[in-house]
């Protein structure tokens, strides 16, 4: 505990570290209040519609038994509802660990995060289980939004899916751990490897039965986390060595 209590008060004696905190901070909060104002009426002549086949599929295949759709919708929706808070809490705990070093890891995070909101924003996909906020029929059935409606009130961007920034930051996390696994025991960071990966890959069913996203935003997620993550990585690498 003393050295995690040592670590942080180097990260926050550091300003470009306490500045990138504030950044995050404030992206959540864009993130959040972009349900405001990201409406129907102002994405609508934008707006994309892929196919939802996907969830049909899994809906009607996975949906047969009782006791086990019960089971799939609770969990799916947990999932849902708590592996982005999850994830970003981790990942600042991770950053926080590096002491003085915490911007080196926290700066890519916050490069590929941004990206990806921006092209949210400029290509906004309306994800299945908002089809019928456009006028158009309902393809799938809109699970969580049915059956745990209050927990709407976290989700941020409603209409604009792809990339998946849920994925993203789990991929994200795999990183972070993958390269401070370079110049620390590797063992303790291949568990968060592991953990981050079997996340995103629990996350991705989960999100695709839900009707939450599409195929298409989770392949978008990886396109464009993992160039920004390792190209920023190297860039800061050769700019500023480890030391």
């Amino acid at each position: 505990m003393d050295n995690v209590i040592a670590a942080y008060e180097e990260a926050f004696a550091t300003p470009f570290n306490v500045f990138l905190l504030l950044v995050t901070i404030g992206m959540l909060i864009f993130w959040w209040t972009a349900r405001l104002w990201q409406t129907p009426e102002r994405v609508q002549k934008r707006a994309k519609f892929f196919s939802p086949k996907p969830t049909q599929f899994l809906q009607e295949k996975l949906r047969t038994n009782e006791r086990i759709t019960k089971i799939l919708d609770f969990s799916t929706m947990q999932l849902w509802l708590w592996a982005f808070t999850i994830t970003v809490i981790i990942e600042v705990y991770i950053c926080g660990l590096q002491g003085d070093q915490a911007w080196r890891y926290g700066l890519p995070v916050i490069l590929s995060w941004g990206t990806s909101m921006t092209i949210q924003f400029i290509y906004p996909v309306i994800v299945p289980n908002r089809w019928n906020d456009f006028g158009r029929d309902l393809p799938i059935i809109p699970l969580r939004l049915e059956q745990f409606k209050k927990s709407d009130t976290v989700n941020g961007l409603l209409y604009n899916g792809l990339p998946s920034n849920h994925l993203g930051l789990m991929l994200a996390g795999a990183i972070l751990c993958y390269f401070i696994s370079l110049s620390s025991p590797w063992w303790v960071w291949t568990a968060g490897i592991v953990f981050f990966i079997l996340l995103g890959i629990f996350f991705c069913f989960s999100v695709i039965y839900l009707g939450e996203h599409y195929i298409w935003d989770l392949i978008a997620s990886v396109i464009v986390y993992l160039p920004i993550m390792f190209g920023v990585f190297s860039i800061e690498s050769s700019l500023v060595p480890l030391v």
